[in-house]
């Protein structure tokens, strides 16, 4: 609102009085040029009396202002000033009979402008050196102020903008060392502003570069030790808050587990109360659901669903409910896929049948999927020092290329399997002449043969 009074205000100025701006220029001139001729003699109001056309009291505070802007910016050009120019900034305001005051908050607004320049042009290598200081002291000094005095009051006018640019100029390059924050923290200390300043004045811009490091880290699925390391280090270097910390520390716990989980590392768990576990048998997922179950009857199909839980085991999934209840072996499932929320299973015959999570994660279906390709002997957990049945790569890549990338049995192209011809239960190992290539059928036919 203000801005617009302020906008309607010179607009019917300048429609009201046209010729105010020539002579606002006319009056500055005069002042000027007296002060350069008569120096120490020059009159303000004599040299008023003998202005040759009309004008305002506004005018002359206008020209005033103009005139020792433009002297300001002259004696600031090198970005410092002299003994002798500070003493020419005392006079000049007096000669010209300006308030202190209006004086004052003009000395101020140059000081501030070159002192920005100036520690903009030190923080291109992120570090403020002796030299630099210098520089920032003196522009400090001619206005009367400490380094540390005058950093604290621009940064309480300017707000957080001048602490933002600091940190930004740090993290320019997506990426911050601990070297980096260092100089940051001790330039800014330098400047008398404190840690805690620091730390809430960058801290949405800080939350937003770990997020960015976070994605960059799940970007392959993964998170390498290094990563890890760097984003535990950025929580606690910026001060990052107590929730957001908790959010970054729940996506690296994911991230682990999802590791684990994909190189067939399960975790177990205790047998659910209500579901009816074997002798023996893991428990790796157990969680609220709904079974959506198609059942085609003659006049067409119908959805049924259940409300109740589903459990995961390392040989079948089981699901639990007052209405319906079913278990479900991996070997008899021809295909199967999924995302967070949902995991739909196709069994040979039947129609597909979906399974939704009530709490939307990516760790239901990613230990199913381990889990039937571990009971399909495609995917096993190692164990140190005791044989795997893990198929090495090099083993893989020759028995594809062997069968041609079909299947064995069949000639089948999908729902491919590595097989072991001999069970590995049975003693049969990872060779060459012991590993074929099955689809999920012809695999699931020899299991019920053995």
């Amino acid at each position: 609102m203000k801005g617009l009074t302020k906008w309607v205000k010179n607009t019917f100025a300048k429609v009201l009085d046209p010729e105010r701006e020539e002579r606002v220029a006319k009056l500055a001139g005069m002042m000027r040029h007296g002060l350069k001729a008569k120096r120490q003699e020059f009159s303000l109001q004599s040299a008023l009396r003998r202005v040759p056309f009309e004008f305002k009291d506004s005018d002359v505070v206008l020209a005033k202002e103009r005139v020792y802007r433009v002297i300001l910016s002259k004696i600031w050009d090198d970005g410092e000033l002299t003994e002798q120019e500070k003493k020419y900034t005392e006079w000049v305001p007096r000669c010209l009979e300006m308030p202190r005051s209006d004086a004052r908050a003009m000395d101020l607004r140059m000081a501030r402008d070159r002192f920005a320049a100036a520690f903009a042009e030190a923080m291109e290598d992120r570090r403020l050196d002796s030299v630099e200081e210098g520089k920032l002291t003196r522009i400090a000094d001619s206005v009367g102020y400490t380094l540390q005095k005058f950093a604290r009051d621009f940064f309480q006018d300017e707000g957080e903008s001048f602490l933002l640019g600091m940190f930004l100029a740090a993290i320019d390059d997506g990426r911050m060392s601990q070297s980096e924050w260092d100089g940051l923290l001790t330039t800014s200390q330098m400047l008398g502003i404190s840690r805690d300043e620091l730390l809430r004045a960058i801290a949405p811009q800080a939350e937003h570069f770990v997020e960015h490091v976070l994605a960059e880290s799940k970007a392959d699925g993964r998170i390498s030790d290094r990563e890890e390391t760097m984003l535990l280090g950025l929580l606690k270097t910026l001060g990052i808050r107590n929730d957001f910390q908790r959010y970054v520390l729940a996506e690296i716990a994911e991230l682990r587990l999802l590791q684990d989980i994909d190189a067939g590392r399960l975790p177990s768990l205790g047998s659910p109360p209500n579901v009816e576990t074997r002798a023996g048998e893991i428990v790796h997922f157990h969680a609220p659901a709904i079974w959506r179950n198609v059942r085609v009857l003659r006049s067409g199909p119908v959805a049924d669903e259940h409300d109740g839980t589903i459990t995961l085991t390392d040989g079948r999934l089981i699901f639990s409910s007052f209405t319906k209840s079913d278990s479900l072996n991996y070997r008899k499932i021809v295909s199967h896929c999924g995302g967070r929320k949902q995991f739909d299973v196709q069994v040979e015959g039947k129609p597909v049948r979906a399974y939704i999570l009530y709490d939307a994660s990516p760790i239901g279906y990613a230990i199913f999927r381990a889990a039937v390709a571990m009971a399909n002997q495609t995917k096993v957990a190692g164990i140190d020092g005791l044989p795997t049945r893990h198929i090495p790569r090099d083993v893989r890549q020759r028995v594809w290329q062997r069968y041609g990338g079909r299947c064995a049995e069949c000639q089948a192209a999908d729902y491919l399997e590595f097989d072991h011809i001999i069970p590995f239960a049975k003693g049969g190992g990872n060779t060459d002449a012991n590993v074929q290539l099955l689809c999920r059928r012809c695999n699931l036919k020899k299991s019920d043969n053995i």
